[in-house]
């Protein structure tokens, strides 16, 4: 008597774990406002304006130096846990 073939079994794959942004303990507190984030999109446009500057020369309107003093209050007023009580 001849085996019966049996259908071949599908390889069982789980889903891809997706990447999730690990909180930090500031940003799942209800009462703080997380700044990092803030501080890291200045510190980006001050890089980019600077590049932008050396290039062409152009004259500095103030702009640069405004985001530098916003950038250093930031750092003042939040240092050490770069977080602002609201």
């Amino acid at each position: 008597m001849a085996k019966k073939k049996t259908p071949a079994k599908k390889s069982v794959r789980g889903k891809k774990p997706t990447a999730r942004k690990v909180k930090s303990a500031a940003a799942t507190d209800a009462s703080r406002l997380d700044t990092s984030p803030l501080q890291e999109h200045i510190r980006k446009r001050i890089k980019e304006l600077e590049g932008k500057y050396k290039k062409s020369r152009q004259a500095d309107d103030g702009t640069l130096e405004r985001l530098r003093v916003a950038l250093d209050t930031l750092e003042d007023i939040c240092w050490p846990s770069m977080t602002v009580p609201i």
